[in-house]
């Protein structure tokens, strides 16, 4: 099991998750609203930046790979402006589901 963290810009977080939803595997999406603070390209100082946290999980190094270019792809605002996000990929050791203690991982 993989788990995907995607910290993207807030105007893009609808596109992101249309375009996620459309991958086959992938059961379900976290949406996590940020207030977020980042050093603007060449100033120095902290300035607020409205981003989004994304986050799911998935079965197989394939399918989070294909998540991980699907939001790059989609999550870009141009070619290389600082400050589109990143994307974070995990593998995970265990899991466990509530509903009945089962093993997961």
């Amino acid at each position: 099991m993989y788990e995907i963290k995607a910290y993207v810009k807030q105007g893009k977080a609808d596109h992101v998750v249309d375009a996620l939803a459309q991958l086959e595997g992938v059961k379900g999406i976290a949406v996590v609203p940020l207030q977020e603070y980042g050093h603007a390209q060449g100033s120095g100082k902290l300035t607020k930046v409205e981003m989004v946290k994304l986050e799911l999980d998935v079965s197989s190094r394939e399918l989070a790979d294909t998540v991980a270019r699907c939001i790059v792809e989609h999550a870009r605002t141009g070619e290389g402006h600082t400050g589109d996000g990143h994307v974070l990929v995990s593998e995970v050791g265990r899991a466990i589901r509530i509903e009945d203690g089962a093993d997961q991982a």
